[in-house]
């Protein structure tokens, strides 16, 4: 969520970098929202008390969703929390929106009961909610 341009000096590199860890533990342990319970430290999460099979990718677009939930992801936001797996494709490759639409989609499948909805927002990325019911 944060970037720096070149070139920059390292004291505020070192600044940047020092919140950044501070706001990473100020995460919750685990999060839950309707019938989907995840616990980041073990990375795994639970429908309805049944254990969820999730790649790491998908387990990383569900905390991303999670602990934006509520607010609008885009595509290009999703591929930058990715960017540290070098198998994740690039924000230029055509591949990469693909991708996001595969995960999405998948991860859809499994969040099936627990009463959350991964909606899409046209034109803009995905939002995660309580399904209305």
């Amino acid at each position: 969520d944060d970037y720096l341009t070149k070139p920059f000096d390292f004291p505020e590199l070192e600044a940047r970098l020092r919140a950044l860890l501070r706001r990473s533990r100020a995460l919750k342990a685990s999060t839950e929202l309707g019938q989907l319970s995840m616990q980041r430290e073990t990375r795994s999460a639970q429908v309805r008390g049944e254990m969820l099979e999730l790649s790491p990718r998908e387990f990383d677009l569900l905390d991303l969703l999670l602990t934006h939930q509520g607010r609008v992801i885009t595509k290009e936001q999703i591929n930058q929390a990715w960017s540290g797996d070098r198998a994740a494709p690039s924000a230029s490759d055509g591949a990469a929106t693909n991708a996001v639409e595969v995960y999405i989609h998948r991860l859809r499948r499994k969040l099936e009961g627990a009463q959350v909805a991964i909606r899409t927002v046209r034109g803009l990325g995905y939002l995660l909610e309580l399904e209305r019911a």
